[in-house]
């Protein structure tokens, strides 16, 4: 059997890591990319507070009762799987840094779904982080 996220710990273990990586890529394309370092590294910290901000809902919601509870639609952790940052070029990196976006705001979408009946708070804060996501979709897209 695939390994599922059952559990909303679970749900944020995965987003905590998506973050991360898609910090640690940004990293790497303000480097490879200096003419745009501020815009990557601004990306690349935004992912750091998205991070907090989900664990902090979190940890305000959960209680024992919580932390056993399993969520009604299990997420399967490969459908959101970042991909590296290979290109040659500033138009292919930026290419797969919109696919990685689009990749974190369906899962946020998905959490968000899943996670509302265990709880309350965690949807809104799903839905927060794709507003912003969305409007570094378009950072993104400025930069071509």
């Amino acid at each position: 059997m695939a390994l599922v996220l059952r559990t909303t710990s679970q749900i944020i273990g995965h987003h905590a890591e998506l973050e991360k990586k898609s910090a640690e890529g940004y990293g790497a394309l303000a480097e490879r990319h200096p003419e745009h370092q501020d815009a990557f590294n601004r990306l690349g910290d935004e992912n750091h507070r998205h991070r907090a901000r989900v664990e902090r809902a979190y940890r305000l919601g959960v209680t024992d009762a919580f932390e056993v509870g399993f969520t009604p639609n299990p997420l399967d952790p490969g459908d959101y799987a970042l991909e590296e940052f290979t290109g040659e070029s500033l138009s292919e990196d930026l290419d797969t840094a919109l696919r990685n976006e689009e990749t974190v705001i369906r899962f946020c979408l998905d959490a968000a779904k899943t996670s509302g009946k265990l709880l309350p708070d965690l949807p809104d804060t799903f839905d927060q982080l794709v507003r912003r996501k969305r409007k570094r979709v378009e950072l993104l897209r400025s930069l071509t």
